[in-house]
C-alpha cells in the first residue's frame, strides 16, 4: 500500500500521468516530461552524487585550452567509453580570428535539422527547419581508402571563391518525388515503430512495477522511522535503529533513481513513436491519394543549374577523356527544352548551338518489348527542324579552306512518304529546288527489288543538274520507271508552262534493252504519241535547220485535217492535199511504174508518151504524128500553171531560258 501523504506518491502520479499522455499530441507530452524533471532533480539530489554546477545567470569557463570529455589529467580518455551533449536553444561554436577554425571528426557525423525536443530523444521537423552553410570556400570531397587506412588526398578547393564536389565513385543529386518508393519506406517504418511500441510498453511497464515495489520498501523505512523520532529522548535511545534505517533508505534511492530513469526513458521513447505513427499515418493517407493523380500531374521537384558557363565532362581525376563503353553523358526525360531567348522570347543575338561528335543518332524508335527481351521496334513521332537555311555537307577542309568533298560519303533518306514542298502562305509553289551531283538515283523498291509506291515532288523551280566546275555538263541523269508522266497543267488540267530537253544526242524511244542497256528489239505494242496544237519537226528557224529528216516505218500516214503538203526548199517541188484536191508541182513531175488515172484528166502542156494506146482519141485543136497528117497542126501553148504553196514554213517558238522562267 503507498502512503497517500508522502513525496513517493507524488513520484508515482506524475509518472501516472506521463504514461497516460505517450498517446496525446505533442505539447502534453512536453508539458508532463517538465513536471516528471522535478522527481529527477529531487532525487539526484537525495542521492547526493555527481557534480551539478549552474548559475541562473551565467556560466565562464575559461583556459587557453579546454577539453571536455571523459578524460584524465592529460586529456586522454578513459577507454573509449563518454558521452558528450550540449543543449540549448541556441547553440554556437566560434572559431575567432584570421586563422579561427571549428574542427570536427569522427567516424560517422550526422547533421539533421529537427527538433531533439528537451529530452533530446524527439525528431520533430519544423517549419524552418534547414541546413545553412556558408564560406568562400567550400569542398566536399569523398575519397576510397582501406579499411583502417587514412585518407591520401586532401580536400581542395576551386581556387577561388566557389564550391567543389568531389567523388572518387559517385555523386548523386536527387530532386524528386515518389508514391511507391515512398509508399514502401513509411510501411516499413510504420513496421518497425510498431515493434518498437511493443518494446517501450513493455518496459515501461516493467520500470513502474520496479519503481512501485522500491517505493513501496522505502514507505516501509518511513513507517518505522516515525516512532523513533516522536521526541529528543526517544531518539537518543534509538540512535542506532535511526543509522540502520537511514542506510536501508540510502541503499535504495539509487535503484529507485535508475528505475524512474528507466520509466521516465521508455515512456518519453513510447511517447515519440506514437507520435512518429500518427504522423506516418498521415503521410500514408496522403500517398496513397496522390497515386491516382501523381503520374499525371506535376510533382514541382525542380533542379535548377545556373551559370554563366556551364561544362559536362566525362574525365578522369588526371584529366583524360574517358573512351570507354561505361563512359557516358545520359540525360533521360520526357522533354528536353534548349533555348537561347531573351526575356521578350527573342532570339539571342548570335546565339550559336554546336554539336560536334563522330556519330550523331536521333531516333524516335518507340520499343514495345516483352520480359525476354523480345518485341517490336516501331518508328512514330517526328523530327522537325525549322531555320531560315538548312545545310548537310560531307566536305574535309585543310585549314580553313575547302579540301575536297568527303570520300565515301552518303545521305541516305528511307521513307514510306517524302514529301519535298517550297509553298508560300496560300499554298502556291515557290522557290527553287536544286540537286547537284554525278549520279543521281531515285529509287522506290520493294524487298525483291522490285519498283513500287510513289515519290512526289511539289515545288515551283526544280534543277537536276551535274556540272564540272567550269559550268559543263557531265555525268547522267538516269529515270526508269514502269510509268512515267512529266506534265506541266494547272489545278483543272489545263496544260501551262513548257517542256524542254536539249542534249547533243537526244533519244524517245518505246525498245526492250538488253543487260547492258543496248537496244535490243521494238518492245511489243509499243506506242508513241506526239501530238501539240503546232509541231516543228526539222527545224527551229532558218538557220537552225536539220540536215536529215528520216521516218521509215511498216506503216507511214501523213493526216491533215484541211491541207497537207510537202516542200522541197523554197518551193522548188510541191505536193499538195488540200480541200480534197492533190497537186504535184515542180520542174519535173516522174511517174514509175504502172499507173492508173481515173476521173477526167486535163494536161495542159506537152504530153510525150513513147506508146499511147486510147480507145478514143480526140484532138480539138491540133493531131500530129510522123506518119499521119490529118488537118493542120498548131503547137500547143506552154503551161504557165503553178501551185499556190498553202503553208509557210516558220521558225518554232524559242524555249524561256532560266532567268525568263
Amino acid at each position: 500500500m503507498i502512503m497517500a501523504d508522502t513525496i513517493f506518491s507524488d513520484w508515482l502520479s506524475a509518472l501516472n500521468k506521463l504514461q497516460a499522455s505517450v498517446s496525446k499530441d505533442l505539447a502534453e507530452i512536453r508539458q508532463q516530461k517538465a513536471e516528471i524533471q522535478e522527481l529527477r532533480t529531487d532525487v539526484l539530489n537525495k542521492l547526493a552524487t555527481g557534480k551539478y554546477i549552474r548559475d541562473d545567470q551565467r556560466l565562464v569557463l575559461s583556459a587557453p585550452e579546454i577539453i571536455i570529455g571523459n578524460v584524465d589529467a592529460t586529456g586522454m580518455m578513459y577507454g573509449e567509453n563518454g558521452s558528450i551533449v550540449i543543449r540549448g536553444q541556441r547553440v554556437g561554436l566560434d572559431g575567432v580570428g584570421e586563422s579561427g577554425s571549428v574542427e570536427s571528426r569522427a567516424a560517422t557525423i550526422t547533421q539533421t535539422a529537427v527538433d531533439p525536443g528537451p529530452d533530446g530523444i524527439e525528431a520533430v521537423v519544423r517549419q524552418r527547419s534547414a541546413i545553412v552553410n556558408q564560406a568562400r570556400h567550400i569542398a566536399l570531397q569523398s575519397n576510397e581508402t582501406e579499411k583502417d587506412g587514412y585518407f591520401s588526398q586532401v580536400p581542395q578547393t576551386t581556387g577561388s571563391s566557389g564550391v567543389r564536389i568531389h567523388a572518387d565513385e559517385r555523386i548523386d543529386i536527387d530532386a524528386s518525388q515518389s508514391t511507391d518508393l515512398r509508399s514502401d519506406a513509411i510501411t516499413d517504418q510504420l513496421s518497425q515503430l510498431t515493434s518498437e511500441v511493443t518494446t517501450y510498453t513493455a518496459d515501461s511497464a516493467s520500470a513502474m512495477t520496479s519503481i512501485t515495489s522500491l517505493v513501496t520498501q522505502m514507505e516501509a523505512l518511513l513507517v518505522l522511522q516515525d516512532p523513533l523520532t516522536l521526541d529528543e529522548v526517544t531518539m537518543r535511545t534509538t540512535v542506532l535503529e535511526l543509522d540502520e534505517l537511514t542506510e536501508q533508505f540510502q541503499a535504495l534511492m539509487p535503484a529507485a533513481y535508475q528505475a524512474l530513469n528507466r520509466a521516465i526513458a521508455s515512456m518519453s521513447k513510447l511517447a515519440e513513436a506514437n507520435r512518429r505513427m500518427k504522423a506516418l499515418q498521415k503521410e500514408q493517407t496522403e500517398v496513397t491519394t496522390a497515386k491516382v493523380t501523381f503520374k499525371d500531374q506535376t510533382t514541382d521537384a525542380v533542379l535548377n543549374v545556373t551559370a554563366e558557363q556551364m561544362a559536362f565532362k566525362s574525365v578522369d581525376g588526371d584529366g583524360n577523356i574517358r573512351t570507354n563503353p561505361e563512359a557516358s553523358i545520359n540525360v533521360q526525360t520526357g522533354k528536353i527544352d534548349i533555348t537561347m531567348n531573351q526575356e521578350d522570347g527573342s532570339l539571342i543575338d548570335g546565339s550559336h548551338f554546336r554539336l560536334a561528335t563522330h556519330d550523331v543518332d536521333i531516333s524516335t524508335v518507340n520499343p514495345k518489348l516483352n520480359d525476354d527481351g523480345s518485341g517490336d521496334y516501331t518508328t512514330e513521332g517526328s523530327v522537325s527542324v525549322q531555320s531560315k537555311n538548312v545545310s548537310f555537307a560531307a566536305l574535309d577542309y585543310s585549314g580553313d579552306k575547302l579540301k575536297e568533298q568527303t570520300k565515301d560519303s552518303r545521305f541516305n533518306v528511307r521513307m514510306e512518304n517524302m514529301v519535298f514542298v517550297s509553298n508560300d502562305v496560300d499554298g502556291n509553289a515557290t522557290g527553287n529546288f536544286t540537286v547537284s551531283a554525278e549520279n543521281q538515283h531515285l529509287v522506290s523498291n520493294d524487298q525483291e527489288g522490285n519498283t513500287s509506291g510513289q515519290i512526289n515532288i511539289g515545288v515551283k523551280n526544280m534543277t537536276l543538274q551535274s556540272k564540272d566546275k567550269d559550268e559543263n555538263a557531265t555525268g547522267s541523269l538516269t529515270v526508269n520507271a514502269e510509268n512515267m508522266t512529266l506534265a506541266s497543267a494547272d489545278k483543272s488540267g489545263k496544260a501551262i508552262g513548257q517542256l524542254s530537253l536539249n542534249s547533243k544526242d537526244v533519244f524517245v524511244k518505246s525498245m526492250d534493252s538488253d543487260d547492258k542497256g543496248a537496244d535490243k528489239n521494238l518492245a511489243a505494242g509499243g506506242n508513241m504519241v506526239l501530238v501539240a496544237e503546232n509541231m516543228y519537226v526539222g527545224r527551229t528557224d532558218k538557220d537552225n535547220t536539220s540536215k536529215t529528216l528520216q521516218i521509215s516505218s511498216d506503216k507511214t500516214g501523213v493526216y491533215g485535217t484541211t491541207t497537207a503538203e510537202i516542200q522541197q526548199g523554197e518551193a522548188k517541188a510541191v505536193v499538195q492535199l488540200d480541200g480534197g484536191n492533190v497537186a504535184i508541182g515542180g520542174s519535173k513531175a516522174a511517174f514509175y511504174g504502172d499507173n492508173t488515172v481515173n476521173g477526167k484528166t486535163d494536161f495542159k502542156s506537152d504530153v510525150t508518151a513513147p506508146k499511147l494506146t486510147a480507145d478514143n482519141l480526140e484532138a480539138k485543136t491540133s493531131f500530129k504524128s510522123k506518119n499521119i497528117s490529118d488537118g493542120i497542126a498548131v503547137p500547143g501553148a506552154p503551161s504557165s500553171a503553178k501551185i499556190s504553196t498553202k503553208l509557210k514554213e516558220e521558225d518554232a517558238p524559242k524555249p524561256k531560258t532560266e532567268e525568263e522562267s
